[in-house]
């Protein structure tokens, strides 16, 4: 008698036959040269990204292209708000979101409570909790944050389940909005 291992050892997904086997076999090597050809490197620079996601007044890098990784468990980004810019606030359709500052100072609200931000602060947003960051107007530099959001989601649905508006939360022509700026804590 052999160890269970043995059994799905160099079988199963690893031994397909059958009318579509080839066809598989083909998309597998495609999709390994797309993810080649896309530039995905493990190593990557918060200040030399390979990828910016340009939303009004909050550049958003991605140090490694983790767009050529369909089934990566994780995106993670580092968000440059500008002075007087901000995400309106939102929830996520499913997964959680981590924030660290990295440099500058901004406002984070989460369910309501808003809170002063700094360099090393933390915060987590969870799947289906309002939340929203922003630089206020009267900083004069920008507000950085790392943030990693779980599971990822493919970027063509980013619209639909990451960035759910909430009522009532607008912005201006140059994408700034306004909100009482007082912090909980």
């Amino acid at each position: 008698m052999s160890d269970a291992t043995d059994f799905f050892t160099d079988n199963g997904f690893s031994r397909l036959t059958g009318p579509l086997a080839d066809k598989a076999r083909e998309f597998d090597a495609t999709l390994e040269k797309a993810r080649n050809d896309a530039g995905f490197s493990p190593k990557g620079n918060l200040r030399e990204p390979v990828i910016t996601a340009e939303f009004p007044g909050c550049p958003t890098d991605l140090p490694i292209n983790f767009l050529a990784l369909p089934n990566r468990q994780m995106d993670y980004c580092l968000i440059r708000i500008k002075p007087g810019h901000g995400f309106p606030e939102h929830v996520h359709g499913y997964g959680d979101e981590i924030y660290l500052v990295i440099s500058g100072h901004g406002k984070v609200r989460i369910d309501g409570e808003l809170y002063d931000a700094g360099p090393l602060d933390t915060f987590h947003q969870r799947t289906g909790v309002r939340h929203e960051v922003f630089n206020p107007a009267e900083n004069e530099e920008d507000f950085e944050i790392f943030a990693v959001n779980t599971p990822a989601v493919h970027q063509d649905l980013r619209s639909k389940f990451w960035g759910i508006p909430v009522p009532g939360a607008t912005t201006d022509a140059e994408g700034r909005y306004h909100h009482d700026e007082s912090p909980v804590r």
